[in-house]
This record gives C-alpha cells, sequence and structure tokens, in this order.
C-alpha cells in the first residue's frame, strides 16, 4: 500500500487557505464528490481520499480496520496539509471515517477547523460487535441504498467488481467501536437530507453528542446520497462560513433553493440538538433559535420543546443559550420582561422573567428557580432519541424530562396561565433558568457572588420534594416539599501491587484487589439516622399509607431507642417501601459508586486502580469525618482512601466545608409560601398529606438558605419507582397526564398569592 492516501484534482485552484478532505461512502472513492468542483468557495482545496481497494487502487487488499484506515489518512492529510486550515468532510460511511481520522489529527496537535458528518450515523451507534459480512449482505446493501442500477447489478463482472469494496468498508463498520476514545474538541456539522430514508434527521442529530465543540444541525433537500443528487447544496452546509473564504458564485446560488433548514447551536461536550428553525438560507448564526409556536400555557408542549433543546452539560457548564432565546420569546410574546445574563463561557447564560408584583408590594419575590442544563445521554444506549421529546404510553420520554425540564414547564405554563388572565401578585414572581446546575463554576452561587444585589428572593421553589402513590400505583398518597438537601463527599481508592507481562499474572493483582474491596464497601451500611425534616415525613407516610404492615414498620422506627431497633425497623420500612431507594436515601448516609479506571496496554497487568465514590449526608445526622474513618478501618491496608476536594484543598478544610453546609437550617415551614402550597396539593390531590420533607440529593438551594431565604423543593407530578429510577439514566421520563396535573398544582399555588388590591 505504497500508493498516496489522498489525492488532488489537477484541474482545480489549488487554495492556500483551507484543505477540504472528503471521504467518500460505503464502496465508493473520489469520483462520488465530482459534482463538488467549480462549486466550493474561492481559496479551498478538495482532496480526496483514496484507499487500497478501490479507484485506481483497485488491485490492492482493502482495509477493513477502523484504526488503520484513520491512521493511514491521518498521515496523508499531514503531509498534504501545508499549513493551511482543515476541513475533513465524510458521508455515510466516511463521516466515521473523517471523525476517526480527525481523533488522531489532534491527538498529533494537527488542529481542525471544521468536521462534516453528511448522512452519516454516529460513533456510538456502532459497539464492534457485529457480524462478518457476505456477499448476499452487500447485494443487500448495494439494492437498498440505490447505491448502482439494478440492472448492473445483476452484471456478474460489474458485480465483481462493486462488491468487494462494499464488503469491505461494511465489515470496516462492523467491527467498529466508535464508543471508545475521547470525545474531540472541534467544530462539527451535522447535516441530513430531507428524504433520506436510512439515516433520518433523528439519526443525525446524535452526532451533537459527540463533540466538545460548537455544532451546527443542517438540513438539505434529498435522499441519502444528496452530495451527488443536490451538491451545491450540501457544498454549502458543510463548507460555507469558514474564515477568510469567500462564497463561489455557484455555491451561492444553488444553494439558496434547496438548503431548507439549519440551526447554529453552541456547545459544549455534548451539543444541542433543538428543532431546526426555518431559514432560507443555508447558515444561521449562533443565536438562531427554535420558534416556539405553540400554546405557552400547555406544560407537555414546553416540555417537548425544552427537551428538544439539548443543554447537556459535560462538566464546565451547558451552552443554555438557544433554549435562553426561545424562553425570551414565549415570555415576551405575553408581554413579560426578561433578560439573559451571559457567563464567561460563550453560550453559557441565565435566563430570567419578572413580573411585577402590583398594590403596595412589601414583599420580597418569590423566585421559581429551575435549571436548564441536563447531565449527558452517551453512557448507555435508549430506546428513544434522548431529545426527541417522544411522547409513548402516555410518558414523555427525553433527557431532562424529570431533571429538571418537567418542573420548569410546570412553572412557566402555571405562570403564564395567571398572566393571560390578567391576574397580579402580592410580590414578583422571577422565573429564573439556571445554566449550570448539574456541574460547572458558573450557576447560582457565581451569579448570586458576581452580581450582588441584583436579585433579591423572600422565597424559593426549586426542584425537590415528590407525591407519591399508594401501593395500588394510581391513588395519590403523600406529597412533599424539601427543605434542606442532603450534601455529597467525592471519595477516591486506590490499589496497587506491581505492573507485570499478562504471561506472568499473580495472586493480589491491582484490579482483583480493587474488586474485592468494592465489594466490601458495596455490602457497608450506615445506621439508620431519620433527621428532623426525615422524622416529620415518615410520621406523616405512616399516616398516609393504607398498608398497614408498612405503616407498623414506620411508627417502630421513629420509636426505637436504640441504632439496633432503629435499624432493624428501617430496614423493614426500605423493603416495604415502594420507592425503596427513595427512602433509604433518606434514612441514611449513602455511597454510590461511579468510576474505574485501570490499565493502559493490553499485554501489561498494571500496577494500579482506582475507583471513585460518593457518600452523601443527611443535615444533623452522620459526621463525615466519622465516616470517613469507618469505611478506612473496614478495608484496612488493602486500598488507600483519601477525599477529593476542590483544587489546593486539604481533605481537613474538604471536611469542614462539608460540615458547613450541612449546617445550613432547615428552610423555615411556617410561611406563607409553605402554607400556599398546602393549599393547592388539598386542592388538587383532596385528601393527600402534604409534609415537609429531606430531599435526597443536592440542589442549587445552598446559597440562599446562607442567607436565611427560605428554599422549597417539589417535582409536583406523581412518579412511579421506575421514573426515579431513571432520574439522570437511561429512557428518563414522566407522565404526560400527571405532568398537567403537577402544572395546575403550582398555578394553585401561585393562585395563593394574588394581590387583593
Amino acid at each position: 500500500m505504497n500508493d498516496p492516501w489522498l489525492t488532488v484534482p489537477a484541474e482545480q485552484p489549488q487554495g492556500t487557505g483551507t484543505l477540504a478532505v472528503c471521504f467518500a461512502p460505503t464502496g465508493a472513492h473520489g469520483s462520488t464528490f465530482a459534482g463538488w468542483r467549480g462549486r466550493v468557495p474561492e481559496d479551498i482545496t478538495l482532496a480526496f481520499v483514496a484507499p487500497p481497494g478501490r479507484g485506481t487502487r483497485v488491485d490492492e487488499e482493502p482495509v477493513t480496520d477502523m484504526a488503520v484506515y484513520a491512521d493511514a489518512a491521518a498521515a496523508g492529510i499531514r503531509e498534504l496539509l501545508d499549513g493551511r486550515r482543515l476541513v475533513l468532510v465524510g458521508v455515510s460511511l466516511g463521516a466515521l471515517l473523517a471523525y476517526e481520522t480527525c481523533r488522531r489529527l489532534l491527538d498529533a496537535g494537527v488542529p481542525v477547523t471544521r468536521l462534516c458528518a453528511v448522512a452519516g450515523q454516529c460513533p456510538g451507534d456502532f459497539d464492534g460487535r457485529g457480524e462478518d459480512v457476505t456477499v448476499e449482505d452487500a447485494r443487500a446493501f448495494v439494492a437498498g441504498t440505490g447505491l448502482t442500477d439494478p440492472e448492473l447489478l445483476a452484471d456478474p463482472e460489474f458485480e465483481e467488481v462493486l462488491l468487494p469494496p462494499v464488503i469491505a468498508d461494511l465489515q470496516l463498520a462492523a467491527r467498529y467501536d466508535g464508543r471508545r476514545g475521547a470525545v474531540p474538541q472541534v467544530d462539527l456539522r451535522a447535516v441530513w437530507a430531507s428524504e433520506d430514508p436510512h439515516v433520518p434527521e433523528v439519526t443525525v442529530r446524535r452526532w451533537a453528542e459527540w463533540t466538545r465543540g460548537e455544532c451546527t444541525l443542517m438540513s438539505v433537500e434529498g435522499g441519502h446520497f444528496a452530495h451527488q443528487e443536490n451538491p451545491a447544496a450540501v457544498v454549502a452546509a458543510c463548507l460555507d462560513g469558514l474564515p477568510g473564504t469567500r462564497p463561489s458564485r455557484r455555491s451561492v446560488l444553488g444553494a439558496g433553493a434547496t438548503a431548507v433548514a439549519s440551526t447554529v447551536l453552541g456547545l459544549g461536550a455534548v451539543a444541542s440538538a433543538a428543532p431546526a428553525a426555518r431559514a432560507a438560507g443555508t447558515t444561521a448564526t449562533a443565536t438562531a433559535t427554535a420558534s416556539y409556536d405553540a400554546d405557552p400555557t400547555d406544560p407537555v408542549a414546553l416540555a417537548v420543546a425544552m427537551i428538544r433543546q439539548n443543554t447537556s452539560n459535560p462538566g464546565d457548564g451547558a451552552v443554555t443559550l438557544p433554549l435562553a432565546r426561545m424562553l425570551q420569546g414565549i415570555f415576551g410574546a405575553a408581554g413579560v420582561a426578561t433578560e439573559i445574563v451571559p457567563t464567561p463561557k460563550d453560550g453559557n447564560v441565565h435566563f430570567f422573567a419578572r413580573i411585577p408584583g402590583r398594590g403596595p408590594v412589601t414583599k420580597k419575590p418569590l423566585v421559581l428557580l429551575g435549571h436548564s442544563d441536563v447531565v449527558p445521554a452517551i453512557g448507555d444506549r435508549w430506546e428513544t432519541d434522548p431529545f426527541a421529546g417522544e411522547i409513548k404510553d402516555g410518558k414523555l420520554y427525553g433527557r431532562g424530562s424529570l431533571d429538571m425540564k418537567g418542573v420548569n414547564a410546570a412553572f412557566v405554563a402555571a405562570l403564564l396561565r395567571h398572566v393571560r388572565e390578567g391576574a397580579s401578585f402580592d410580590r414578583d414572581i422571577v422565573f429564573w433558568s439556571d445554566c449550570d446546575e448539574e456541574q460547572g463554576p458558573y450557576g447560582v452561587r457565581w451569579f448570586l457572588t458576581e452580581h450582588p444585589g441584583r436579585l433579591t428572593a423572600g422565597a424559593v421553589i426549586t426542584e425537590g420534594g415528590w407525591v407519591l402513590n399508594q401501593r395500588d400505583g394510581s391513588t395519590p398518597m403523600i406529597a412533599s416539599l424539601t427543605c434542606n438537601d442532603k450534601r455529597s463527599l467525592l471519595l477516591r481508592l486506590e490499589t496497587a501491587s506491581y505492573a507485570t507481562h499478562t504471561s506472568k499474572p499473580f495472586s493480589g493483582q491491582a484490579v482483583i484487589r480493587l474488586g474485592e474491596v468494592l465489594e466490601q464497601l458495596g455490602q457497608w451500611r450506615a445506621h439508620i439516622r431519620p433527621n428532623a425534616l426525615s422524622r416529620t415525613y415518615f410520621a406523616e407516610l405512616a399516616e398516609a399509607t393504607t398498608d398497614r404492615h408498612l405503616a407498623r414498620a414506620l411508627r417502630e422506627m421513629l420509636d426505637a431507642r436504640t441504632d439496633r431497633q432503629r435499624d432493624r425497623a428501617g430496614e423493614s420500612v426500605v423493603r416495604l417501601s415502594e420507592t425503596p431507594e427513595l427512602h433509604n436515601a433518606m434514612l441514611r448516609t449513602t455511597l454510590a459508586f461511579t468510576a474505574a479506571q485501570s490499565g493502559y496496554y493490553p499485554s501489561i497487568v498494571p500496577g494500579t486502580a482506582t475507583a471513585e465514590f460518593r457518600a452523601a449526608f443527611l443535615p444533623g445526622a452522620e459526621d463525615p469525618g466519622r465516616t470517613v474513618a469507618e469505611l478506612r478501618s473496614l478495608i484496612g491496608n488493602r486500598a488507600t482512601l483519601s477525599v477529593v476536594g476542590n483544587p489546593g484543598e486539604s481533605e481537613q478544610q474538604a471536611l469542614d466545608r462539608l460540615r458547613g453546609y450541612l449546617a445550613t437550617p432547615d428552610s423555615d415551614h411556617d410561611t406563607d409560601v409553605f402554607r400556599a402550597w398546602q393549599s393547592a396539593v388539598r386542592r388538587t390531590h383532596p385528601g393527600v398529606r402534604a409534609t415537609a420533607c429531606q430531599f435526597e440529593a443536592v440542589t442549587s438551594a445552598v446559597p440562599f438558605r446562607e442567607q436565611n431565604v427560605p428554599v422549597y423543593g417539589m417535582y409536583p407530578f406523581t412518579v412511579t419507582r421506575d421514573m426515579l429510577k431513571r432520574m439522570h439514566g437511561t429512557d428518563e421520563h414522566i407522565g404526560v397526564e400527571p405532568l398537567r396535573q403537577g402544572t395546575e398544582t403550582v398555578y394553585q399555588l401561585l393562585a395563593g398569592l394574588r394581590s387583593k388590591h
């Protein structure tokens, strides 16, 4: 394989500004891009990847290994680049080839200006476990995709030429595991064709999860081979807007009539996948957003629109500007004043909408605090597209449906219903969409610190307590409003032995020892230690449940005088509960294991292995320092346990900081907001007990509680165990009708704060 992997047509102008390298679809080579010549912007040179087994290299053995292919392509690009900007364009399978080549170039320090994936499945769709490809498979693929005329395929001589490269490429895809390796930092354009039956819009949108840079989602007219059918539009979608380039006349004239939609969405590690906004041209700006045409008081339509705005937070904050602009349009149409406050990260913004109180306003504002960022959805395979907002069997699926765009939709819909009715309130009502609740430096604490006095609050309502059903699964039983949060501590385990060749394994290998220690920690249970809020909640639950066995266990737990009695009764409570994971977390310190790492080479037994886990503590219960000491005593010298604090923090400083959080007082139950919520629950769920509660997770409430501002948490809709288990998990969802009923609860709560003037 000595022939060059890249070819540059001699007849095209040799641009000095940008090199655009094109990767052909399955079984094809550079001639598939023949229609692109003369259509590319000025100062861009087209180059085509020329792998063995096709074109002028047809007599060579095809490559069926992705790593070999991408390494060779990257090497050829480095030789040809000559200081120019680099754009990689891949069509269908070529999108994966371009992606893997991009990874290697970036690892080698070669900058990639843009990666373009046209009509291609994303890396996460491939797990490397595909079956061997047969001639029949290749025939079916060629016939099914319309790769060539069926009459030509019937010609044995033509088939002999056509099928080998198709078989090689299909085998390459079958052996490819796209989930391995780091997600690259590259600007990405993902293009779908409006009539493509093989790679539809929902599939192309998943590319948004495979870059840590900006992602642009584009649509053009045409089928799976739109790059041939409609070359001007695809060229414009991929190559327009590059720095220092001027579109060719053919590109401008040809694309305007064919590129039917485009949306540019800024991304962090995972990109935005909002619905495409209709546009006349082929490009949009970074401030483009999806319009919202549905009823703004319909929480289900709102939640769907919010879910479709992919605001995944990779760890350093989400890009929330497109969603903020959508909200700005919704509130603005209702005559409500809004403000978007940027943070130091591009596209990472806080959104505010304020409805002024009327009359002699003496009360500080009520803040409805939601967060627009969501955790990524790139780990496990979903049954639905996590950013499609699909409704199926009465359930709304999507990342953030539960945490917490469903709640945000309830807040917005209920609030705008009051606005539509001309209602006025006895205080300002502020809706705040926070951009960095899951992770990141620019969340609520950053805003309150950087903008002191800009927002005062008399009370805050955010995410928190649950509405649970009786054992029958359909009759509401208890509603809770959380008044404090658990807090967590990140801990790291490390085991050590020695590194050696895999031909000489030994007892006590680091990975095995790590597994043994993790197994022991997984069996550890803290004592049942309900704090004051948990005791209030479980006392109400004992009265609310129709399960007499659960009620008896609850009373025994609350009446227990010793750890042994309380642990025994508490374990019965957890066992009898319809939501055991939730109630277990409200009763004790818990450990959640999040990561494990070891190994770096297939023939080396590694000398170290590490794992990380979080210990979550109830305020007023266990001391975190004593828990760390207990865990160290449990594992002995088989592993090293360390506390992971903030950068520069000692272990003692991290523990003291956590103790400070845990000492933050519970929010006062004796407020008009708390009573308005109880009244709202009585209206929407007659006979259901409404109680204060301890939240089992962490929210953005602490900075407010530290200022003695009461913060209450609510998920106003009924949930099931399955819904709770899928929070931050696969196939996250909420019920459609419960969301509507929960929105009514929020509406009734706000009704209790209407102005009397």
